[in-house]
């Protein structure tokens, strides 16, 4: 008879064919593509900047204990270079107050960092998304069969089967969490 349970050996179930809807698939690939389009433009940006000997804003830093250094002391240029830097360094000083008052209303970023973030948020979300809908479209399918599978099983029957866009999904999970406990993100002030 079609409806009946598997049989089962030494109480224990056998192979189940768990039907996972094409939607919930399609969700998957376009995580790992989501995935991908991110991870290329970290590396892109990244050798970008590499190759133009570029910092980005959050690195650079300024070396306020650099004297100049002259072979033949000359007083009258040497006290007019530290009149001229110590008018520099007063200015730079204005200049990260400014910045940083800019900063804290208003954060301007390249349209690259912005695809960059944007992608991320996509593949994260379209990860989560894709993790909660195939274990839960397991568990409705395995509910359904009338088989009784502990839901640590039923999990393990999801990564089976779709072993590389499941490792992909934890991945981005677990990467974005990585960055937002390390980076201290819930201590920034929100961007608007």
């Amino acid at each position: 008879m079609p409806n009946e349970p598997p049989p089962l050996l030494d109480g224990a179930p056998s192979a189940v064919v768990v039907e996972t809807p094409d939607w919930l698939v399609y969700m998957m690939w376009a995580a790992v593509a989501f995935a991908a389009l991110w991870l290329i433009s970290t590396v892109f940006i990244h050798m970008r900047r590499r190759a133009s000997n570029l910092t980005s804003a959050q690195q650079a830093s300024v070396k306020k204990d650099a004297t100049p250094d002259f072979l033949k002391v000359d007083q009258k240029a040497r006290e007019a270079a530290l009149e001229r830097g110590a008018n520099y360094e007063r200015e730079l000083a204005e200049r990260e107050r400014a910045a940083a008052l800019a900063a804290a209303g208003k954060a301007k970023k390249e349209p690259m960092g912005m695809l960059k973030m944007l992608s991320g948020i996509a593949a994260f979300l379209f990860s989560l998304f894709t993790l909660l809908g195939s274990v839960l479209g397991t568990f409705r399918t395995l509910d359904q069969a009338g088989v009784q599978l502990s839901k640590f099983d039923q999990v393990g029957a999801v990564v089976t089967q779709h072993p590389i866009p499941t490792i992909i999904c934890l991945f981005v999970i677990g990467y974005t969490l990585f960055i937002w406990i390390s980076q201290k993100k819930w201590t920034e002030p929100p961007k608007i």
